[in-house]
Order: C-alpha cells, then structure tokens, then sequence
C-alpha cells in the first residue's frame, strides 16, 4: 500500500532500546509517519527479528523495513529491506525476499541511483541534502544532484540529512517523493507532535502545487 501524499521515513538511531523505539515508533505513526527503518547495525539477526515482532504490534507491519538485513526482512515478511553501499544489490536482494516486498538502496550520485535502479530498487534514498548532526565535517550535497536523481531515474526518490519541517518543501520540490528523518523525530521530547509537523510540511507543499 503506497501513501498518495509525499511519504514520511524515519529511521532509528541504533542508540535507542528497544523500548525507547516503540515509544518514538508508536508515537511518529500517529503523527503520520509511512515507513519506519530498523536501522541497527550492531544487532543480531536474532535480535533484529525481534524488534520488528515488537514493532508490528505497535505499527502495521507492512510499514516496516530492515536495513542491510535481507534475511530478517524476509523472515519477518515486513514491507522490505533497505540497503547500504555495503549491502547485498537489490537484484541478490530479490532473490531472498517475498513476493510483493519492496527494496530500498542509499546512493550519493547520480551514477549510483542509475544503477541501483537497473538492478531492481523499488524506491532510493539519497543525502545528506543539507548539514546534518550525524554526517559532522562533511558537507551537505544539497539539492542539485538531487534534481537531477529524479528527473532521471523512475522509481521514487526520498531525500535525507538535515531535514526539518521549515526545508521539506525544497526536498519535494526537487522531485521527490518524500523525506527520511532521524533525531529530528527519535530525539524529539514528542515524537508524535514532530511527525505532526513534518506532515503537515510536506502536505502543505503538495497542496500548495495543485
């Protein structure tokens, strides 16, 4: 099930318990998140596993996604896997996932999104767009090359780094199809009140263009 409004991604910190995540998760989906990433590299499979059983009692499943592990994603029969640089190509990927189960791919350049999207990615992930706390000492690679991501390739893109409710509607406006965030909903004193605020971000831009 695709959400016609520009979509709403957050991804967790990998500084989080389990607990504290259910907490932000539960709250960031009554705010209006669509998709949620279990992003944590320094976790079991085992463990993995079960932060997505805990998490689909909180959040439909089908809104939840595994970063880098496939076989978790697979067994969990969640919405999909993300992939990193390091991980499995979306095209390995398929072949482990369920029927109807969407891939992700992070890239930083124009050539990356190209070739994650001749090797089957369903949606991309591109950043950081703008100065970011977790990216510290790099520069943000803005929205240029973002533009051009999407003119350019035809499956959707979703812009992260730095985003806030005040620039969402420059990430829209370059062509995509919504925005990831992390601290600024995971470490927010209300989830639910800062997933409030990027959604009505980003359907105020998409009414603003009808």
């Amino acid at each position: 099930m695709e959400p016609r409004h520009p979509e709403l991604h957050v991804i967790t910190s990998g500084r989080q318990s389990l607990d504290e995540v259910l907490r932000v998760a539960e709250a960031a989906f009554v705010g209006g998140m669509d998709c949620l990433h279990i992003r944590e590299k320094q976790r079991t499979a085992r463990e993995c596993m079960e932060w997505v059983e805990a998490l689909a009692r909180v959040m439909p499943r089908e809104r939840i996604l595994v970063n880098d592990r496939v076989d978790v994603a697979a067994a969990a029969g969640c919405r999909g896997a993300h992939l990193a640089y390091h991980s499995l190509t979306p095209s390995e990927a398929r072949r482990v996932l369920k029927p109807g189960q969407r891939i992700g791919r992070s890239v930083h350049s124009l050539d990356e999104a190209r070739q994650a999207a001749a090797e089957g990615a369903d949606y991309l992930l591109y950043g950081h767009v703008f100065p970011s706390t977790s990216k510290p000492g790099l520069a943000p690679r803005g929205t240029d090359e973002l533009r051009e991501i999407a003119a350019q390739v035809r499956i959707p893109v979703i812009g992260i780094g730095g985003v806030t409710p005040e620039n969402a509607g420059q990430v829209l406006a370059a062509g995509c199809a919504g925005v990831a965030v992390l601290s600024g909903i995971t470490a927010a004193s209300d989830p639910a009140a800062a997933a409030r605020a990027y959604r009505e971000a980003l359907d105020r831009w998409k009414e603003s263009q009808v």
